[in-house]
C-alpha cells in the first residue's frame, strides 16, 4: 500500500510536470521536447491510476465486513 502511495505521489508529480512544460514552455517546439512531454503526462497518468482502485476495493471490502 505504501509503495502504491509514493507511485501515486510520483505519478502526480509527473503529470504536473509534463502539463506545466506543455503549457507554460516552448520546449514542444522540438521533436525530443514533445516526446519528454508526452512522456511525462502519460507515465504520470498511468503510475496514478492503481491507488484509488486500490483505495476503492479497501472500501468495499470494508463493507462487505460490516453486515
Amino acid at each position: 500500500m505504501k509503495i502504491l502511495k509514493m507511485m501515486h505521489w510520483l505519478g502526480l508529480i509527473m503529470f504536473a510536470a509534463g502539463v506545466f512544460a506543455y503549457q507554460f514552455t516552448e520546449v514542444t517546439q522540438t521533436i525530443n521536447g514533445m516526446v519528454m512531454v508526452s512522456s511525462l503526462i502519460g507515465l504520470g497518468a498511468v503510475s496514478m491510476s492503481p491507488f484509488p482502485i486500490v483505495i476503492f476495493i479497501q472500501w468495499a471490502r470494508a463493507q462487505d465486513g460490516e453486515r
